[in-house]
């Protein structure tokens, strides 16, 4: 996702909502508004990509299980596993659904 599409998402959202012919729903303020807009748009973006992610590692994690197993693969698989730790840990970080949630 680049910079370039994060702006144009924003800008088409502050657009909407400063415009005089456009109606935000009753009690909401055009920041708060933009906020939630973004906030579900990029936890479907994000999440989405973090779920590749996760699902690659764990096909790397099987693959390399049927292949040999901790026995031929003991370091590469320990590393897959710091590298689920982490996805996992950045899901948390930018508050994305788990996977099943989503």
């Amino acid at each position: 996702m680049s910079t370039d599409e994060v702006e144009a998402v924003l800008a088409n959202w502050i657009e909407q909502a400063l415009s005089p012919l456009g109606r935000l729903p009753e009690g909401a303020t055009p920041e708060g508004w933009i906020a939630t807009q973004f906030s579900r748009w990029w936890r479907k973006r994000a999440g989405d990509t973090m779920a590749d992610a996760e699902r690659a590692a764990s096909s790397v994690v099987e693959e390399l299980t049927q292949l040999g197993g901790w026995e031929s693969f003991g370091e590469a698989l320990h590393e897959m596993i710091h590298l689920r730790d982490a996805l996992g840990n950045l899901r948390g970080l930018m508050r994305l659904p788990e996977e099943a949630d989503a």
